[in-house]
């Protein structure tokens, strides 16, 4: 490597998402990589490249002929579990071209605990845990020259040791950089209530979810510690109205519980509103924390969807994976916060799963029932898999744990509940097609969407949806 390229990139490795699913699928931007990247250029005063393999068609071969082109001294690499043979491949070719290689994201949890094939030979060092801070110092150590063979043993006993990389300091974190076409890229692909949108900033006020449940992995969350690390309110409203001054039609807060904090949350609503902000905003939520309070305040400052962790209709399997102690009263809670939402005006997704250690087919149809009664504007039914980073991996033999490509739009080959593996995908398939086809929710649905479907943008999306949903069981 010569010196006239970039010092460091930072590189999202994932399969194209089409492939997954079959139908418009929310790409999420890597806000982990964007403060990695924000942090090593207000350090080295020069464009570090972020190359999201999330985006459009990927190809090992062709991502790694992008990378090379950049001549990069390092890379740091974020990954999960279901696309490391990807990972693996794409860090072996850039090391044996001469790249020092760093991994980030639930990979190294995942290997942590499950050793996977090549993983030595590909990487020169990994990081477990938050990277935002953590990764640019160890990239900058690289390219002061300290001791790569030390380096990497410091790396080893980390990940022996247990250890995770936390965010500490959030308020210190520079910004991440998000350009009026990366608004575009990343919007959420399903019509929200109000004006149309096609353009959203993303934003982090905090890292860390105090909640124990047993079955959450790193894939799905945006944060890894217990502790709740907290940014100032001030600062975040001052991050929401610059991205809206680049452009950006709504906001998609991507806490893992925007909501966890009554007062935090509280108070964030309120400055949303004194500040005028006026923009629509999206975020997670737990049916036990939209109280009456919460919601109106949501409502009042702008939310128009709230994507709420249900998971299960199933009481008994509620209190299994550490939801709360209390599987009735959740279910009381998530028909209440519903109901609650909808009289509000704020839209809502109920994200349930199916495949849970324990589960039976009759678990599933309370879910199914449930789902119906609570009317959300969205259903999203994943496929459960047990990723090695939860406490419940480990409760599992080893024929049951999820271990590489499975992913949970895609038929599994294992199951660790009492359903099947084949019946998994079907039974996920007749929840979407009961839910999405009935009458009462495509009527209520064009009525309160109709102006999103004459936008290019929703009349091409339709006919995947349509698509998918219709395909046989």
């Amino acid at each position: 490597m010569n010196g006239s390229g970039h010092p460091v990139v930072v590189l999202r490795v994932d399969r194209e998402a089409g492939r997954h699913t079959g139908h418009p699928r929310h790409l999420h931007p890597a806000l982990d990589l964007l403060y990695v990247q924000a942090g090593l250029e207000d350090t080295l005063k020069v464009a570090v490249p972020l190359l999201d393999g999330w985006l459009g068609d990927f190809s090992v071969d062709a991502y790694v002929a992008r990378v090379l082109a950049l001549r990069p001294r390092v890379a740091v690499i974020r990954a999960v579990t279901w696309c490391l043979e990807e990972s693996v491949r794409v860090a072996a070719a850039l090391r044996a071209a001469g790249v020092v290689t760093i991994a980030i994201g639930q990979q190294v949890q995942h290997v942590a605990r499950a050793r996977f094939r090549g993983w030595g030979e590909a990487y020169d060092l990994a990081l477990p845990g938050e990277p935002e801070e953590e990764a640019p110092r160890l990239a900058l150590r690289v390219l002061a020259g300290e001791d790569l063979a030390a380096l990497r043993e410091e790396c080893r006993r980390r990940m022996n040791a247990g250890e995770i990389a936390l965010v500490e300091a959030p308020d210190a974190l520079p910004r991440p950089r998000f350009g009026r076409d990366a608004l575009k890229e990343y919007a959420f692909p399903f019509p929200v209530r109000g004006r149309p949108v096609s353009r959203w900033g993303y934003v982090l006020t905090a890292w860390g979810c105090p909640r124990p449940c047993r079955h959450c992995t790193a894939i799905v969350r945006k944060s890894v510690g217990r502790d709740l690390r907290v940014r100032a309110v001030a600062d975040v409203v001052d991050e929401v109205l610059a991205l809206k001054a680049a452009g950006a039609q709504a906001i998609a807060f991507e806490d893992d519980s925007l909501l966890v904090h009554r007062s935090r949350f509280l108070q964030l609503a309120e400055e949303l509103v004194r500040r005028g902000v006026d923009l629509p905003w999206m975020a997670n939520a737990r049916p036990d924390e939209l109280d009456a309070e919460r919601v109106a305040a949501a409502a009042a400052a702008g939310a128009v969807l709230l994507k709420v962790g249900v998971d299960s209709g199933s009481a008994r399997l509620i209190e299994r994976l550490g939801k709360t102690a209390d599987g009735a009263g959740w279910i009381a809670a998530t028909e209440a916060a519903f109901e609650r939402l909808d009289r509000a005006g704020v839209g809502s997704v109920a994200l349930f799963m199916v495949g849970m250690p324990d589960e039976t087919e009759d678990d599933a149809e309370g879910t199914l029932a449930l789902a119906r009664r609570i009317r959300p504007d969205y259903l999203q039914m994943q496929i459960y898999r047990p990723y090695p980073d939860v406490p419940l991996w480990g409760e599992l033999p080893p024929q049951l744990r999820t271990h590489g490509a499975d992913y949970h739009y895609l038929t599994p080959a294992s199951s660790c509940s009492r359903i099947p593996p084949a019946a998994l995908t079907a039974l996920q398939r007749r929840f979407y097609r009961a839910f999405y086809l009935r009458p009462g929710f495509v009527a209520r649905h064009l009525a309160r969407h109709w102006r999103h479907y004459l936008s290019p943008a929703g009349l091409a999306r339709a006919p995947g949806a349509l698509a998918y949903l219709l395909r046989g069981a």
